[in-house]
């Protein structure tokens, strides 16, 4: 073969023949058994001696065949240049495969993990929604028993406080304001936790309520004796209770002797003192009843209550001046106190100011509209001024409001007979001495008779 014939190889074969090389060098990479000689080389035959020929003088001769030699080597130099060639062609492209294969295979890889991660993500989001769902669900209801709780706490503050009122009411106080007083009764009797200190309050209250004022009294002289020695503002509270109901009753020394106890217990008692000045005005003590009044007022200053006392007090002593000066007083820090009108109106009748009583008047019934008292004496004031029918309205409205009113009668009657009804007159002094006598009151009945013989003659014996 000629060097250009062996330049021609066909590149399939050498390809098959490098495949070849490679997997040769794999299986003995692979470990299989080699030899450490070289195998035997055959022993050619010499060829024949070629025939000497003359060569140039002086040359040494050499054999033609040599130079044939040398272009064979050359030829098999190239083919194995061209096959290593090929052989690294072939290598390099197997790499840049496996390359390529590894690439693809990682490109696979993250593919399938990017969708995996998706259908993580997708599954996470179904899930964490399904479980927001679930929490706001659970959030809402947790709310609504947040709710439910704390309206029921609301409600065990609202019945404690309510028996916390209670047990600080007073006998007094359940008077001035009724339905609070029959709601707090309520309140408790409906607490199964209710103490059974806040149920006696609470049945003494009741009993007053109802008109029992003595069963009352002994419900808060109870609550007096349980609680001695451990809570002394409730034991006062207790005995000014029994005070007040003693003076309801027109007891006025046992009044005063429960108010003593209270004042004991707890000194600083502004309303004790005051009632106690009440009670003492009302057995003609009146001196004692303005000292009370004063101690009231030096602990409470704000107290128009003892101011009115104090004013009523000064009046029943002569007063009259000083007397004002306290309603005064007790209508600045109080201007919706009804009594003090009336009681101020009383005064200024007694001082002759018949149209400054009257307007005296005027105000409390407006502000306490079923003042009979009030429509009483401002029928009085009227008849003073010698306004008959007008001051015999009055006494028509204070007889419908209270028709065994002996003393509306009996000022009826005179305001008739100053406008000559003689008969209408004698009729109102006749149901003045029954109701009297009805009711046991004797000096006004004996009052009402004298009356009737003067006026008209012939009263009963």
């Amino acid at each position: 073969m000629t060097p250009q014939a062996g330049r021609n190889v066909s590149r399939s074969a050498r390809r098959a023949t490098i495949a070849a090389a490679l997997a040769f060098a794999a299986i003995m990479a692979a470990g299989w058994p080699t030899r450490s000689a070289e195998p035997p080389t055959p022993v050619a035959a010499e060829p024949a001696a070629a025939p000497e020929t003359a060569s140039p003088a002086g040359a040494p001769a050499r054999s033609q065949p040599a130079a044939a030699d040398e272009t064979g080597l050359d030829a098999a130099s190239d083919v194995e240049n061209d096959l290593r060639r090929d052989f690294n062609d072939l290598r390099r492209e197997l790499l840049d495969y496996r390359v390529k294969l590894v690439d693809w295979w990682l490109m696979a890889i993250a593919i399938i993990l990017t969708i995996l991660g998706i259908i993580a993500v997708i599954a996470g989001y179904l899930g964490f929604k399904r479980f927001r769902e679930e929490a706001r669900g659970n959030v809402d209801m947790a709310r609504e028993h947040a709710k439910e709780a704390r309206k029921l706490v609301d409600e065990i503050k609202e019945r404690r406080d309510e028996a916390d009122s209670l047990v600080k009411m007073t006998a007094e106080a359940a008077a001035a304001e009724p339905d609070k007083a029959d709601e707090a009764v309520r309140s408790v009797q409906a607490d199964p936790s209710a103490s059974p200190l806040d149920r006696a309050v609470s049945a003494a209250i009741q009993l007053q309520r109802r008109g029992n004022n003595e069963e009352a009294i002994e419900k808060w002289r109870a609550v007096a004796s349980v609680v001695d020695g451990t809570d002394d503002e409730l034991g006062a509270r207790a005995w000014f209770s029994v005070g007040y109901l003693h003076g309801e009753e027109s007891r006025h020394q046992e009044a005063i002797d429960a108010y003593d106890e209270a004042v004991r217990l707890e000194p600083g008692m502004a309303e004790a003192y005051n009632n106690r000045g009440v009670a003492k005005n009302n057995l003609g003590r009146h001196e004692e009843a303005i000292v009370d009044c004063d101690e009231a007022i030096r602990l409470k200053p704000d107290i128009a209550e003892a101011y009115n006392n104090r004013g009523n007090a000064k009046n029943d002593l002569g007063r009259h001046e000083d007397a004002i000066a306290d309603y005064d007083q007790a209508i600045r820090l109080k201007p919706d106190y009804a009594r003090t009108y009336y009681n101020r109106g009383n005064v200024k009748d007694r001082l002759g100011q018949y149209e400054d009583a009257i307007a005296d008047y005027n105000e409390a019934i407006r502000l306490q509209p079923d003042n009979t008292e009030a429509y009483n004496n401002r029928g009085i004031a009227k008849s003073r001024l010698g306004r008959h029918e007008d001051a015999i309205a009055d006494y028509d409205k204070a007889i419908h409001l209270k028709p065994n009113d002996i003393e509306a009668y009996n000022n009826r009657a005179y305001a008739r007979f100053a406008l000559g009804h003689k008969d209408a007159a004698r009729r109102d002094f006749e149901r003045a001495r029954a109701l009297a006598r009805a009711a046991g009151d004797e000096a006004m009945a004996d009052e009402a008779n004298r009356e009737i013989e003067r006026l008209f003659g012939g009263g009963d014996p």
